[in-house]
Formats: C-alpha cells, structure tokens, sequence
C-alpha cells in the first residue's frame, strides 16, 4: 500500500498553523514585560536594576531574541519562547516550501500525462 503525502492544501494548512502559532508565540514574548517593568519584576519576586537596564537598552529592543531583564541574570521573557520562535520559523519555512515543491510536482506530472 502506498503511502499518501499531503498535498499543496495540506502544507498551506500546515504553513497557516505555525504562522499563527508563531505569531501568538512572539506576542506571549514582547508583552511578557507588561506596562510597569519596575513593578513586574517587584511581582516576580526579582530586583529591578536601572543601571544595568540603561547600560542594556538595546537588548530590550530587539525582535529576536527576546529578552525584558529585571537585572543580569532575571528575564522576564519564558525560557521557551525564544526556542519556540526558532523551532515553529524552521517549521514555517518548511511547509512553505513543502507547499511550492508539491504545487510544482503536480502541475508537471499532470502536463506529463496529457
């Protein structure tokens, strides 16, 4: 018995679900620091450094990786999520590409046949 491989359809869909997975992921990450950082580190149970924060602004910038520090060695950001972003962009481009590989395929095994 032959084994069935999805089809363009099937890895548009699949393209679709990383893409909002990966979406709600970088969200969690960016909002991780809420609006007051100084009192969500306080809720955390961390210390609030200024100093290093000033010194480190950029860090608090960039899209990738994400990071919102309390101080040098407390993040607010979850461990997971930077991982996650990596794993469900690797997975992304994967299915996009499984996608356009399967679309072309078809089209040339059905110009073959005619």
């Amino acid at each position: 018995m032959r084994r069935r491989t999805p089809g363009p359809a099937g890895w548009l869909a699949l393209t679709a679900v990383a893409a909002l997975l990966l979406g709600f992921t970088y969200v969690v990450g960016v909002f991780s620091g809420g609006h007051e950082i100084d009192e969500t580190c306080a809720a955390a149970g961390w210390t609030y450094d200024e100093r290093y924060r000033a010194e480190h602004w950029r860090d608090q910038r960039r899209l990738f990786p994400l990071h919102e520090r309390c101080n040098a060695h407390d993040d607010l950001v979850p461990p997971w999520v930077n991982p996650a972003l990596v794993v469900l962009f690797v997975a992304l481009a994967g299915c996009a590409g499984a996608a356009g590989w399967t679309a072309i395929t078809r089209v040339r095994a059905k110009r073959g046949k005619s």
